[in-house]
């Protein structure tokens, strides 16, 4: 991958620095999808502007054109008629074409001509007075919202012929007077002209950032799918490596042990075990060797595992971890055995499993991977849709203050001139004009709109950034205290476009207080648990097109935190409830899963922080997993498993 202007960019194939053909074909066809969206929506609110103009126009034409008296009986005025009937001549075709054919060319442009003939008629209707012609600029602002400059040049040539005609065969109709002078066709071009140039310039800059976003769309597609490609390139070779690491460790040699419960001092140690911390095996005969090697965090649990199969009578394992002669740590997993009818000793086998727990990591460190290219693209398009409306809400600020800035001007020159003597009255019409034309109390009722979305597209990215950098906690050394109802919020705003399509989601956060955890682990085990909880409502919902629900509680007991997440889906088979923590095993089809998910859900909960994960599940009712957590981060594991 390669940096350009300030952002990643897909490197070619070929990795000679040149564009990517299908990169680029891609961006075009986002980009002329959005554009098609752009026009269709425009089409739809220029057949309800023409419809509105039409009710207008009617009304406009009744109270100014009143009743004209033939003889005894009244009729109505004939710009009522023409309010109805050539309103509804302008106002059908690109109503009509609106719901026929929506988004193509042929409908926007009609709608330009309608709109300038609108324009015309709403001029002849109120006598050509001044106010009216304004409707023609508004016009081609409301046009502009289609971002197609041609659109515009249409719209120009029907108002310069409309105007051109009319002023010279019934210029009354146009000016409001019956000879006026010859200039004014060419003040009205001008002015027009003017605004078409202000509006292209609007136009081309909103299609060059439209480009840019779709070509960042296809960039992040691209990029999204060689994350696919190669996390599952990986786990396919970590599959592998697995698999030939199992092989040798079943040939490998055994430690065989016994020990005294009572002093936790091995009375017999195999010759194997002098390798393994590098050490000789009188020293582990030594009383306190085993508890002073054991680690810190491993040394309760440990310890209350081994006391457990003395207590029961049961066969049990551990893992945990010793410290090495030369520093260092070594995992060893330990089978044990309660002791026989004729001795107290308890007694075991242990083995080398620190290679295993490094492939287990990069396993894991692979599911991550395989979570963010997930995500990516559906984050991507989360941050997008309120950076379009802020976007759209300054060009309009923009555009705003822009009209403003000739008012502030006539207000400075009204201030010289009052300081100077009295106002002449053509200044003071000039102010008017422009303050007018500036529209302010359209401006004092949309900017505040306009700066409350901003804040509101704004606060949305902040928000889902700064659930990403929570979310993406680094890997600690240490355990911390961490509030579990935020970290399950982040969760759920990064994981949202997993699920928002399928499901809804319910929290119910109780008081708990702060749990001693590794948080980025947590989370991660929290998002495996929600996004399997999607994609099983998701199966649902294809066949029943409803929504479903994830419902997420924690609550306190005792010293322990209670998390509960319960779905909708179409629930676990009962035959299966035994294989959901397995590694590798998975019900997804190819390629959709790792299996790898459930499985590090269980690690984490039971082994790093000796909690307990449940579950509760029917078919076709859904599943619910119960996570326990100790609050001090210290407590006996429990195994996970079904409830």
């Amino acid at each position: 991958m390669r940096w350009r202007h300030g952002r990643p960019a897909v490197d070619d194939p070929k990795g000679k620095g040149e564009p990517d053909p299908s990169l680029a074909l891609r961006s075009d066809v986002l980009f002329r999808a959005q554009l098609r969206s752009v026009h269709a929506g425009r089409d739809r609110v220029f057949a309800w502007l023409m419809a509105a103009q039409w009710v207008f126009a009617i009304g406009l034409a009744v109270l100014c054109s009143p009743q004209a008296w033939q003889g005894k009986a009244p009729s109505p005025h004939v710009h009522v008629y023409f309010a109805f009937f050539l309103g509804a001549a302008l106002s059908l075709p690109v109503i009509l074409l609106a719901f026929i054919r929506p988004g193509s060319a042929i409908t926007r442009h009609t709608a330009a001509v309608s709109q300038m003939l609108w324009s015309a008629l709403l001029i002849h209707l109120t006598g050509g007075r001044i106010e009216t012609h304004f409707h023609v600029f508004g016009s081609l602002a409301f046009l502009a919202f289609y971002r197609d400059w041609k659109v515009l040049l249409t719209a120009t040539v029907v108002a310069a012929s409309d105007h051109l005609v009319r002023g010279l065969v019934w210029p009354e109709s146009v000016y409001g007077i019956t000879n006026p002078e010859w200039w004014r066709f060419l003040e009205h071009a001008f002015w027009v002209l003017f605004e078409d140039i202000v509006l292209v310039m609007g136009v081309l800059d909103n299609l060059r950032e439209m480009r840019t976003i779709s070509s960042r769309e296809a960039e992040m597609e691209q990029l999204h799918s060689r994350v696919e490609s190669a996390v599952v390139e990986r786990t396919r070779e970590l599959e592998a490596s697995r698999e030939q690491y199992r092989g040798l460790l079943e040939t490998t040699r055994t430690i065989p042990w016994q020990m005294d419960p009572q002093t936790w001092r091995f009375t017999y140690i195999g010759p194997q075990a002098a390798s393994v911390l590098g050490c000789p095996t009188e020293s582990w005969a030594a009383p306190g060797f085993f508890e002073e090697r054991l680690h810190e965090d491993d040394r309760e649990g440990t310890l209350e595992r081994y006391r457990q199969v003395l207590a029961e009578g049961t066969h049990g394992e551990a893992t945990f971890r010793l410290r090495r002669d030369e520093g260092g740590w070594v995992w060893v997993r330990s089978m044990i055995s309660p002791p026989g009818e004729r001795g107290s000793a308890i007694r075991g086998i242990m083995l080398d499993v620190t290679e295993q727990r490094l492939l287990e990591l990069e396993l894991r460190q692979a599911q991550k991977l395989e979570s963010v290219g997930r995500l990516a693209s559906g984050i991507a398009h989360e941050i997008n849709t309120p950076i379009q409306f802020v976007s759209d809400s300054v060009h309009f600020l923009d555009e705003a203050f822009s009209e403003t800035f000739p008012l502030f001007a006539k207000y400075r020159e009204l201030r010289v001139a009052a300081v100077a003597g009295p106002v002449s009255p053509r200044l003071l019409a000039e102010v008017e004009t422009v303050e007018t034309n500036a529209d302010i109390p359209y401006l004092m009722e949309s900017v505040p709109k306009a700066l409350d979305r901003v804040v509101d597209g704004i606060g949305r990215v902040a928000t889902i950034v700064r659930s990403m950098k929570e979310f993406a906690h680094p890997d600690q050394r240490e355990k911390v205290d961490a509030d579990l109802n935020s970290a399950l919020s982040n969760t759920l705003t990064i994981a949202r476009n997993e699920y928002k399509y399928v499901a809804d989601v319910e929290t119910d956060f109780g008081e708990i207080p702060k749990v001693r955890c590794y948080l980025g682990e947590l989370n991660q085990a929290f998002l495996n648990i929600i996004v399997n909880a999607a994609h099983a409502i998701g199966d649902v919902a294809k066949e029943s097109g409803q929504k479903g629900l994830i419902k997420i509680s924690t609550r306190r007991h005792g010293d322990q935190v209670r998390i509960t997440i319960a779905d909708t889906g179409g629930g676990i088979p009962e035959a299966i409830h035994g294989k959901v923590f397995d590694p590798f095993f998975t019900t997804k089809e190819v390629g959709k899963g790792t299996g790898q998910g459930l499985a590090i859900v269980r690690s984490v909960i039971t082994e790093k922080h000796h909690g307990s994960v449940v579950f509760e599940s029917k078919s076709g009712e859904g599943t619910t997993f119960v996570i326990t957590l100790p609050i001090d981060g210290d407590a006996k594991p429990v195994a996970a498993k079904a409830a």
